[in-house]
């Protein structure tokens, strides 16, 4: 009996013109990648000749039954940072040709109301899902995600936290800081814990303080912080999200502590409101743009070709000086 012939996929005419599978998937499905470049079109019709490549019409008229709608389950919370993204990834898959549908978790009970939010989705014929949350739901039911943060089992995109975070401290010292405290999430926490020591500045383990949940009031948090801190602050504190930094500066006013002269302050991520706000927060921009176009660019890649590795992506965050970090 003649020995089977190897069906060719979609790695072989990658690695025969030289591309990323993730291009070649864009190329072969024209699905107007913005990279597509006349000569790796070329490179790619010429792999497909050469090679014999025959796509997966099975796979691709299972894809063609599908509503051309992705679905974002993300938080529900009053920072602008859930505003602006979304406003984002609505764009980009408006861009992309697909209808995006948004389904929020947050509130009282944000566990039940992020299953809930993740059941809306599933009763929908959605193509794909980019979420906060890598729930091993998505493999269950068969549809492709892309998480915002870390994915594990899942492609992901996310801010290069630990080049922020190394990045902040950098600029405290420069300034001639010598301590500093964190409110942020536990990654972000744990990632500025193991670099803190690194940048000449030093930490205490009541200036570290965890944000428990996505419906924290961030007034709430900076009051609980302050009192773990038995009123002894840091030189300077570094805020997940330009809120918590607001916040931060607020309510340290109340306490008679005056930003920067008292307390520098420094955000992690930035909207229209770190130019308005006085003093005008250092914060980092974190190309919002960027990372939305990479949520939706995976996530394509991943309903067109499910054999794709799992890929993480870092998008480089730019720090932007402005008056809430003095010189000591």
């Amino acid at each position: 009996m003649p020995e089977r012939q190897k069906r060719v996929t979609l790695k072989d005419v990658a690695d025969y013109c030289g591309l990323s599978r993730s291009l070649v998937a864009f190329i072969i499905s024209n699905s107007g990648y913005r990279n597509s470049t006349p000569e790796n079109r070329r490179k790619v019709a010429e792999a497909v000749k050469a090679l014999n490549y025959r796509p997966n019409t099975a796979a691709r008229e299972l894809r063609a039954r599908k509503s051309s709608t992705i679905g974002v389950a993300m938080p529900m919370s009053g920072t602008g940072f859930y505003g602006n993204i979304a406003l984002e990834l609505q764009r980009e898959i408006k861009r992309r040709g697909f209808t995006s549908l948004f389904s929020f978790w947050g509130g009282d009970d944000p566990e039940e109301m992020h299953a809930e939010s993740l059941r809306a989705l599933f009763s929908r014929n959605i193509d794909g899902v980019i979420s906060w949350d890598a729930s091993p739901r998505f493999r269950e039911e068969g549809i492709p995600a892309v998480i915002y943060g870390g994915g594990g089992l899942y492609d992901s995109v996310s801010p290069d936290d630990e080049q922020m975070i190394a990045e902040a401290l950098r600029h405290l010292a420069e300034f001639g800081h010598r301590t500093v405290g964190i409110l942020g999430m536990k990654e972000r926490n744990r990632i500025f814990a193991e670099q803190v020591s690194g940048n000449g500045l030093a930490t205490r383990p009541e200036w570290i303080f965890e944000l428990a949940s996505w419906s924290r009031r961030p007034q709430d948090a900076f009051g609980q912080f302050y009192r773990n801190c038995g009123g002894t602050l840091p030189d300077a504190l570094i805020c997940h999200s330009d809120t918590e930094a607001v916040a931060a500066v607020s309510s340290a006013g109340k306490q008679g502590v005056e930003v920067p002269r008292d307390l520098s302050v420094v955000a992690l991520d930035s909207s229209f409101i770190v130019d308005y706000f006085h003093p005008a927060l250092d914060a980092f921009d974190i190309n919002l743009p960027e990372i939305a176009a990479q949520l939706v660019e995976r996530l394509l890649a991943r309903i067109d070709a499910p054999e794709l590795p799992v890929r993480p992506i870092k998008i480089l965050p730019r720090l932007i000086h402005r008056e809430s970090v003095g010189r000591k």
